[in-house]
């Protein structure tokens, strides 16, 4: 062996006696960073937890006193889902918002987001979480720290959680809605505006031609200085040439206005033709009264000229006619010929009264010759003097008794002669 070789040999073996003690020094810094970690991870004020996966094996006091946790082999061998909310603030579901988060730490090495716990006595927390993915005795974890988040950041994930919801409702509301601002211009509408007014917000309504000078009221882009909402209608014409008619709500907003609007276009044409119906119905009704007055006058000539007929009939018989039947009776007839004669007088006074009249209703269904026998009873003639004058037998008796009869007198102890002259 030379000098050389021995030079390299025992520089080897010096070598190889410095890797050892540097080994030794290494795993001895290890073993007290290890310590160290374990005691700043157990002393430490901020909720600390390892996890394995996706289970706890491990937590400290901190962590025990935010979960309310009355000891840790409650909660050691649980998952974050089990003391979780099944959704999360923003709306996502807490298994697969924590999944992400985990798959985040490990492939990242870390992540912060914020999260919401049930504590074990039933009240629920958002909390600052902070993943960091580490090793530990050569196995890959977790280190979660958990702080609990302040009032602020509390508001600002309500906040947009609110602004979230606001947003879904609007978007699948039936009636179109703007956001406007100070100045009238539109930063927000929504898919039913777009659908009414067939733009949306990069196109103002307030520069559309069809907009131009239609609005009642209140220009489109108006924004309300009171607080309670203000309403107005406005008028535009459609790509069909069709006129449409819309009531636009204003609801004053810390920035700007809410615009909702309102296609009240059937209910102005239903008016409209309610207001035409009723002009049409007066216009009628006028003429009708005018028909109705005409036909008045008409009816009340016509009275008038009955009247003056009936007067002048009953006037020419008085005058004309009967004088001759009083000559006639002192002319010595023999009892047939004065029979007929005050027969002819009684029928004359009947024309002139409305007694035949009332008696051809009251006796429609009466045959002619026991209409005429009719008319000989109530003149007072007897059954005797009737058959004289009617050349007939002792038949009279039966017409009698039909005309009793057909009156509805058969049963009634009625004088025939003072009924027919009360007709």
């Amino acid at each position: 062996m030379t000098s050389h070789d021995e030079l390299r040999e025992g520089g080897f073996g010096g070598l190889s006696g410095l890797v050892g003690d540097d080994e030794f020094e290494r795993n001895d810094t290890a073993m007290r960073l290890k310590d160290s970690f374990r005691l700043v991870f157990e002393r430490s004020v901020d909720p600390s937890f390892l996890l394995e996966g996706d289970v706890f094996v491990d937590c400290n006091d901190a962590a025990l006193a935010l979960l309310r946790c009355p000891a840790k082999e409650q909660l050691i061998g649980l998952r974050p889902l089990n003391i979780s909310p099944g959704t999360q603030p923003d709306g996502n579901p807490s298994a697969e918002r924590m999944r992400k988060m985990l798959d985040t730490a490990v492939s990242e090495g870390g992540v912060r987001f914020g999260w919401k716990h049930i504590t074990f006595d039933g009240r629920e927390i958002l909390v600052d979480a902070s993943l960091t993915a580490i090793s530990l005795n050569g196995k890959p974890m977790i280190h979660a720290v958990l702080r609990d988040m302040p009032e602020s950041r509390r508001g600002e994930g309500g906040t947009k959680m609110d602004a979230r919801f606001f947003l879904a409702i609007v978007e699948r509301m039936p009636l179109a809605m703007a956001v406007v601002n100070e100045i009238g211009d539109y930063v927000y509408t929504n898919p039913r505006f777009k659908e009414l007014f067939g733009h949306g917000m990069h196109v103002a309504p307030a520069t559309d031609k069809r907009f131009a000078g239609s609005a009642v009221g209140e220009p489109p882009g108006y924004v309300p200085l009171r607080e309670e909402p203000s309403d107005w209608v406005f008028t535009m014409t459609d790509k069909e040439k069709q006129k449409q008619v819309f009531r636009i709500t204003a609801v004053k907003l810390p920035s700007g206005c809410l615009h909702v609007y309102q296609d009240i276009t059937p209910k102005e044409r239903a008016e409209d033709a309610l207001l035409k119906a009723k002009a049409e119905l007066a216009l009628q009704s006028a003429r009708l009264q005018e028909m109705n007055g005409a036909l008045k006058v008409l009816l009340n000539e016509k009275e008038i000229d009955r009247v003056e007929i009936e007067t002048k009939v009953v006037g020419n018989v008085n005058k004309l006619v009967l004088p001759y039947i009083d000559e006639l009776k002192q002319a010595g007839l023999d009892a047939a010929q004065a029979a007929c004669v005050d027969i002819l007088e009684s029928n004359l006074r009947h024309l002139i009264s409305p007694f035949l009249e009332r008696l051809g209703m009251k006796c429609a269904n009466l045959t002619l010759r026991e209409m005429r026998i009719a008319d000989l009873i109530k003149s007072g003639k007897t059954t005797k003097e009737i058959c004289l004058v009617l050349q007939m037998s002792a038949a009279v008796n039966f017409h009698r008794n039909n005309i009793r009869k057909k009156l509805g007198l058969s049963n009634h102890k009625v004088n025939l002669a003072a009924y027919l002259s009360s007709l």
